[in-house]
């Protein structure tokens, strides 16, 4: 069973604890520059949203990313290194459980909070299912993503992977976005509106499967 916990210290646990400066690396501080000087947005650190310039400076940039020759939505696999990373998992009594770390907007404006934060958003669960979602926070805000899905299996009957399709294909407006997803029973599903999503499944019983495409 998932325990409640009343708080979780780091260095009580025997967590090493880093001062912030160790996560501010000479690559996205000559990331943030480009950002800046193109007046422009890069979503998930990297991938640039608008701005032919931003384009340019962000192909100069990542030319000597070893990409083995592949690509997804127009860019190299390896600049996707830094994007959210979430997880739904079900235990062997049905309780469910979801979590979600944003890869973030580079060049956000201040006070800006994304949807993985925000609990129905990116990140929900309950007794029918956990999800967790990737990709333009505020499309994700405006659907509560996550949570239609529970609603879709509660008031409309739908099995996961339905609910799941009905979402991304009904809910999401023009933006761009994908989930992960595991039912009370253990059903897995999966769904996005984009080229591909990373993502991955395990059981118990030693079954594991990835994926990035359709």
């Amino acid at each position: 069973r998932l325990r409640r916990r009343r708080g979780f210290r780091p260095r009580a646990e025997g967590l090493e604890v880093v001062d912030n400066s160790y996560f501010i690396t000479e690559e996205n501080i000559g990331m943030l520059k480009l950002a800046k000087e193109a007046n422009s947005i890069l979503f998930d650190y990297r991938i640039p949203l608008a701005g032919a310039d931003t384009c340019s400076a962000l192909a100069a940039a990542t030319e000597n990313l070893n990409s083995n020759g592949m690509v997804m939505n127009g860019l190299p696999i390896s600049i996707y290194a830094p994007e959210t990373v979430g997880c739904a998992v079900v235990d062997s009594d049905g309780f469910t459980a979801a979590a979600t770390s944003t890869g973030g907007l580079m060049n956000k404006m201040t006070g800006r909070i994304g949807d993985s934060p925000l609990i129905g958003a990116g990140t929900y669960a309950c007794g029918h299912c956990a999800v967790s979602c990737t990709g333009e926070g505020e499309a994700i805000i405006r659907s509560t993503l996550a949570r239609d899905v529970a609603a879709v299996m509660e008031y409309k009957g739908l099995p996961l992977q339905e609910a799941v399709d009905f979402c991304v294909k009904e809910r999401l407006d023009e933006g761009f976005a994908g989930l992960i997803a595991v039912s009370g029973t253990g059903e897995v599903a999966y769904g996005f509106n984009c080229t591909g999503m990373f993502r991955g499944c395990a059981t118990e019983d030693g079954f594991m499967e990835v994926g990035i495409w359709e």
